[in-house]
């Protein structure tokens, strides 16, 4: 399955260079097509024409239209006496999500014509109403199958109870597709009344039909269908033992344990190979029965489901990245770990055991360290297994035991025991346990390359100003790996002092290095650490330097201006008055000045690290420029402003600017930096004609609106955004309710889940609804991950969760634009495209859609740590 989006991964102030499709980088004015004013006139006039071929051609062109004058013509073409123009403007209908569109085909059902009364079922489905749904009962009888199945679709997805008797008095179809979907419909709608006669059908003769009801029971979710389900195990279909199985751990039966368990002891791949089960006629296999049984006991989460699963791993391979058993224990969450434990302190086979350690430390179950210790110091534990246990537990309290295994005389052991303690350390929290045993290792010339590549990372890790001594006489090492490696672990954390001047010199003297990569990978660890004295030397290198260095040392600049003050210290009168220059001028001064007179190359790199200074200075000094600027400085500049609350008046009115770029980078960092007042300038703006500026407007007011603590604004202008023709539009709108904590009213984010033709919208349904916990957002959060035909949207669905407290803390996100070139065989471009148009994922759901600077980056202040990844812009979205 092709996907339109990369994921990337997340480092705070650090060059994050990202691989997009070529088509991704086309030029922001030719993406996509333009209609000559008059051509909707055009359209219009041909649809009251006498020649009925005339209307037929307008009719094929609705769809090109603006939505609401494409809106307005359907509405008036619905009653057209020719056939074909209606079917031409239901299926514009259809793809413009018209709101009420069912109501106006209601009459359709009763047509001679079946293709109208199919077009009629096809526009209730996209966009149902109460009375047209109702009417759909009466087309359940209809002589043609087609008609008949199309109209049991709508009204399942439509989930309204008043569906469910005509649905169950169609049952006993005659064809067994209308009866499967009938089945699915009432399981859609879940609604109880439907259990009893749905377990009647567990034993239709077809076995789609078989199958469909054995899904339908699951997402009833009753207890009474557990009996009908437990016989349908021993169908002769392994496609509806599958769906059985499944529906039984959606129901959390217990009583079905037993039975399962059966499941998951056959041997893979034989089947029929478990107790009572019949020869099977299905091209599904045995494993693929055995694995839905894995899941089934992981989601029942009893003491006899952990047991089985647990009897299970005996079988299972550890040193698989992945397995289906440890899943499974994994979904069974905190009620497995006392049995997991208890199992590291009986005496279990090796498999038991590493596969029981692995899986505490999934389940991030710091309790069990105690048992994991002492497991791997009786020997039960296989170290490896036990060290990747641990690396995954995250607790510091497991660092010493890690390090002693440092030296272990298996490489395997070694290399894991790297991984494991580099897992443990975080340099926000400087840690010098680690840095005695790596040292030692990293000097001793018996260690393999490989190794110290590994060792020079984890010393990174520690934060500790002993490991950074350690590192930086090799900051000059004689093997370039090696000296990569070191200079990124010195940009790891920030040392204080002396000792932070002497990590600044290093790496500023790496900018000269004779490698283009250390020279890149040095101005990433400087934007990372460099101290603010270091901000006037990298201003200087980069007004002077030759055009293909500008990029790192710009890069190196930003994060060094961010530390720095207007004098170019980090604070205090001493530091202010140390680096003040003789002329009085602060460092603000300097940088704007630097600006009026640098080259394209360099003016981005010196407006955004403006924007990353702290003080008013900055905030006044952009404020000042944005108003005789050119376009890309304008762009820049509303980028920057993000920073600074206190130019917020600036923002405003550049979210005025006639240029799209501009207004959409000035709407998103009113977002970040709006105060009340902006709320009101950013609600009109979900109708800017521009789809990136609308797009940014929904994101800001949800961020906007969070922060100042008003969801109900956010409500309304939001929940109105929801049927915009725009796919961003809507998932923005749908991202920023769950930012701000905000929900609409009815099923609108169901609806969209259940519907919508874009990735991007039931991608942020699926989220949003996995907050509330209601009923009907689980059965709906289900169905899509049993039902959607996109593996991404069926993944959400599936691991959606309930809401849990976000990462702490944001960081700044440097992203660079570098596209794949179809015409060069799918290779990746050499350097960023300048002004390409983005779409930025976030992790917090939020799109920040726009055009990327002339150094082809976007830079993204104050994210929510994460993932983030890049998709299809949107001037090329559908």
């Amino acid at each position: 399955m092709r996907r339109s989006s990369s994921p990337l991964r997340r480092l705070p102030q650090v060059l994050l260079v990202v691989a997009a499709s070529a088509a991704a980088v086309a030029s922001p004015g030719g993406a996509a097509a333009t209609l000559w004013p008059n051509v909707p006139e055009q359209i219009a006039r041909a649809l009251t024409s006498g020649d009925a071929l005339e209307r037929r051609l307008a009719a094929t062109r609705v769809g090109e239209l603006a939505p609401e004058t494409a809106i307005r013509l359907i509405q008036r073409g619905m009653s057209d006496p020719d056939v074909e123009v209606r079917l031409h403007l239901a299926g514009a209908a259809v793809r413009l999500r018209m709101p009420r569109a069912g109501d106006l085909v209601i009459e359709w059902l009763g047509e001679g014509d079946a293709r109208l009364r199919l077009a009629a079922c096809d526009v209730i489905r996209a966009a149902p109403t109460d009375r047209s749904v109702v009417a759909l009962g009466r087309v359940l009888g209809d002589p043609d199958p087609h008609v008949r199945l199309a109209a049991a679709t709508a009204m399942g997805a439509a989930g309204l109870p008043d569906a469910v008797s005509p649905l169950l008095g169609h049952l006993d179809d005659t064809a067994p597709e209308v009866r499967a979907e009938v089945a699915r419909a009432l399981g859609r709608i879940g609604d109880a009344r439907a259990v009893v006669p749905l377990i009647g059908k567990v034993q239709d003769s077809v076995p789609e039909v078989r199958k469909a009801t054995a899904r339908a029971l699951g997402e009833l979710g009753d207890p009474r269908a557990v009996s009908a389900l437990l016989l349908a195990l021993q169908d002769a279909s392994q496609d509806v033992r599958v769906e059985a199985v499944t529906a039984l751990g959606r129901l959390r039966s217990d009583d079905a344990t037993s039975a399962i368990a059966d499941l998951v002891t056959a041997s893979p791949g034989a089947a029929g190979a478990f107790p009572g089960a019949r020869p099977s006629d299905s091209a599904t296999s045995s494993n693929d029965v055995r694995e839905a049984a894995l899941r089934a006991l992981g989601r029942i989460g009893s003491d006899a489901a952990v047991k089985a699963l647990l009897a299970a791993l005996a079988k299972d391979n550890p040193a698989a990245p992945r397995s289906a058993v440890r899943d499974a224990l994994v979904s069974a969450g905190a009620a497995a770990v006392p049995a997991l434990v208890a199992a590291l302190a009986a005496a279990p086979s090796a498999n038991t055991a590493a596969g029981a350690a692995l899986v505490l430390g999934e389940l991030k179950a710091r309790e069990a360290l105690p048992a994991l210790a002492r497991g791997m110091q009786r020997g039960v534990v296989p170290l490896r297994h036990g060290l990747r246990a641990l690396g995954a537990l995250g607790d510091p309290a497991a660092l010493p035991g890690v390090l002693e295994l440092l030296g272990d005389g298996d490489p395997a052991v070694r290399a894991e025991a790297i991984r494991a303690a580099t897992a443990l350390l975080d340099p926000a929290r400087p840690d010098g346990r680690a840095v005695d045993p790596a040292r030692a290792l990293l000097v001793d010339p018996a260690t393999a390359p490989d190794e110290k590549l590994a060792l020079v990372q984890l010393l990174g890790r520690t934060g500790s100003p002993r490991a950074q001594a350690a590192l930086l006489p090799l900051a000059k090492a004689r093997s370039t790996p090696l000296r990569l490696a070191v200079i990124e672990a010195l940009g790891a954390a920030r040392a204080a002092g002396q000792l932070g001047a002497a990590v600044d010199a290093a790496l500023l003297a790496a900018l000269d290095d004779e490698s283009a990569d250390v020279r890149l990978r040095a101005a990433i660890a400087l934007s990372r650490v460099a101290g603010p004295g270091s901000a006037r030397p990298l201003l200087q290198r980069l007004t002077v330097a030759a055009e293909q260095d500008r990029g790192a040392l710009g890069i190196a600049l930003s994060g060094a201006l961010s530390r720095a003050d207007d004098a170019g210290g980090a604070g205090g009168a001493a530091d202010a008055k140390a680096a003040r220059d003789a002329s009085g001028k602060g460092l603000v001064h300097e940088v704007a000045a630097a600006i009026a007179s640098a080259p394209d190359a360099a003016r981005d790199a010196l407006i955004e690290g403006l924007g990353r200074m702290p003080g008013q200075a900055a905030g006044a000094a952009l404020a000042r420029m944005a108003s005789a600027a050119p376009i890309d400085d304008r762009r820049k500049i509303a980028e920057a402003l993000a920073g600074h609350p206190e130019a917020a008046a600036a923002l405003r009115k550049l979210a005025g600017d006639p240029d799209p770029g501009v207004r959409a980078n000035a709407i998103w960092s009113l977002g970040a930096a709006g105060d009340k007042d902006a709320l009101p300038l950013l609600l009109p703006l979900l109708k800017d004609p521009d789809a990136a500026v609308a797009g940014n407007a929904a994101g800001a007011i949800g961020r906007a609106a969070g922060r100042l603590g008003q969801p109900a604004r956010a409500a309304a202008a939001l929940c109105a955004a929801l049927p915009d023709a725009r796919p961003y539009v809507r998932a923005n709108a749908l991202a920023a309710l769950t930012v701000a904590g905000a929900r609409c009213d009815g099923d609108a984010a169901r609806d969209l889940l259940a519907r919508d033709p874009a990735e991007a919208v039931r991608l942020a349904a699926a989220d949003h609804l996995a907050r509330s916990g209601a009923d009907d957002d689980r059965r709906a959060l289900a169905r899509c991950a049993a039902e959607d035909r996109n593996a991404a949207v069926a993944g959400r669905c599936a691991r959606a969760a309930p809401p849990r407290a976000p990462a702490a803390g944001a960081e700044d996100v440097v992203v660079f634009i570098v596209p794949f070139d179809a015409g060069r065989g799918g290779s990746v471009r050499d350097a960023p495209a300048p002004r390409a148009p983005f779409a930025l994922v976030r992790a917090d759901g939020l799109l920040r859609l726009g055009v990327a600077d002339r150094r082809g980056e976007i830079f993204e202040r104050g994210a929510p740590r994460g993932p983030i990844r890049l998709t299809v812009p949107a001037p090329l979205v559908k």
